[in-house]
């Protein structure tokens, strides 16, 4: 048994042994940031969309481009003229041509190409800073549970303890017989099942420390110290200046670029309904051999200059109707931002009230603590001068892990409240400073 317990202490112990690290709540939201791959996978997405933008904006430029060709006949090409036959070409044909065009009026396509890249950009921009807070919210609140999970384990290290302690006890009293035996059973199912919750709290504690490890990028079972929380202060923030920043919101701005694109998209699908205007500057040159220097036949070098315009006049109103699409993918945007911005006053409003009600909460479960303390120690002075039963010390010890695990679930649960109201308003460490570390 003893065995048992010093080797259940020690792999407790283990939990933070060998330490490379003390990891604070400032490095949990830098690590998350940086290491994290699905913020790696955006940061990618926004790289390509950076491209993408200036891709658009060489539409505008002049291109060049040139080819080059070989073609052999089975026999010189000839005409008859008055009975007579007249070579007018060679077998072997060279031939280069470099082209420059130039796009002169394009109906405003690439113009609203160029639009569509620039609010890509911007929402590729935005949806980055969207993940990117929502991990960094994941993680501190991962790093909260680690810190709750590790008072919980000790408070049933202490539980353990003083069942075991309350067991000698028993086992004394019933050999003197001054206890039942149904007295002293009761004692050590109560030691057995405080031994078995100490082993679960050790579990609770390692897969929290897996998770945010997780999102960390880290070894999954790397060992961290963390530093304590020594104290929280109230949110003294009104909740309408919490409001006023809706439109901040990363999110929010995701879609309001969003919108701008779909408005590029009609103005992209618009220019069907307008004339393509390009302007070509040709070099043409052909001979017989490898350099075309030798062609008897023509001018072997060829400049042109040309205004080429395609215009569609009726298309059976095909581009009426994907106007009319395209029109109708921005009114759905437009509408699906006002209802994201009245879930975001939702949001805030439940992470402010879940905020408000566990700082309430912090308070309530300290007196009751302190009171459940108070019980315990008040029933076992009594059990040892044989004025209390096993059961009144067992329900005093059971009422004083119920309030230890209300306290710290209080103090946590604010500290995370905390946490997802900044992610709400869309900064992740807006209110970090109500949260004080040792």
């Amino acid at each position: 048994m003893h065995l048992k317990k010093t080797l259940l202490s020690i792999s407790v112990l283990a939990l933070f042994a060998n330490t490379s690290y003390a990891l604070s709540l400032s490095e949990v939201q830098s690590l998350s940031s940086n290491n994290n791959y699905q913020i790696k996978q955006y940061e990618s997405l926004y790289e390509s969309s950076k491209e993408s933008k200036q891709s658009a904006f060489k539409n505008f430029l002049p291109n060049l481009s040139t080819s080059y060709s070989y073609t052999r006949l089975d026999q010189p090409p000839y005409q008859i003229v008055n009975g007579n036959k007249m070579i007018m070409g060679s077998v072997n044909n060279y031939q280069w041509n470099v082209t420059i065009t130039q796009p002169l009026f394009t109906g405003f396509y690439l113009l609203n190409k160029y639009k569509y890249a620039k609010y890509d950009e911007l929402f590729s921009q935005a949806n980055l800073e969207v993940i990117r807070n929502q991990i960094i919210t994941n993680a501190k609140n991962a790093y909260f549970n680690v810190l709750y999970n590790q008072k919980i384990l000790e408070t049933r290290q202490l539980a353990v303890a003083q069942y075991e302690s309350h067991l000698k006890d028993a086992e004394s009293f019933y050999k003197q017989g001054l206890i039942p035996k149904v007295d002293l059973l009761k004692s050590q199912v109560a030691y057995s099942n405080a031994k078995q919750e100490l082993k679960q709290a050790y579990a609770n504690l390692t897969n929290a420390i897996a998770q945010l490890n997780q999102l960390l990028n880290e070894p999954i079972d790397k060992k961290h110290t963390f530093d304590q929380v020594a104290d929280v202060v109230n949110l003294k923030t009104p909740l309408d200046s919490l409001y006023a920043q809706v439109d901040n919101r990363p999110d929010i701005k995701a879609l309001s670029f969003a919108i701008n694109k779909a408005k590029a998209q009609v103005g992209m699908v618009e220019s069907s309904y307008y004339p393509q205007v390009q302007l070509k500057a040709n070099y043409n040159r052909n001979g017989q051999n490898l350099d075309m220097s030798n062609n008897p036949y023509s001018d072997n070098s060829i400049y042109s200059l040309n205004i080429v315009a395609n215009w569609d006049i009726f298309d059976w109103g095909k581009t009426k109707n994907d106007v009319q699409a395209a029109k109708l993918q921005q009114i759905a945007l437009e509408n699906e931002l006002s209802n994201l911005k009245t879930q975001a006053k939702t949001q805030i409003l439940n992470a402010y009230d879940q905020a408000e009600v566990a700082y309430h909460n912090i308070s309530v479960a300290q007196t009751a603590l302190k009171e459940a303390n108070e019980n315990y120690k008040l029933t076992n002075e009594r059990y040892l001068n044989q004025l209390a039963t096993s059961t009144d010390i067992l329900d005093a010890r059971t009422l004083l892990t119920q309030a230890e695990s209300n306290y710290y679930g209080a103090i946590y649960g604010y500290c995370i409240a905390l946490e997802n109201l900044a992610n709400a308003v869309g900064k992740p460490d807006e209110f970090d400073y109500l949260i004080r570390f040792k």
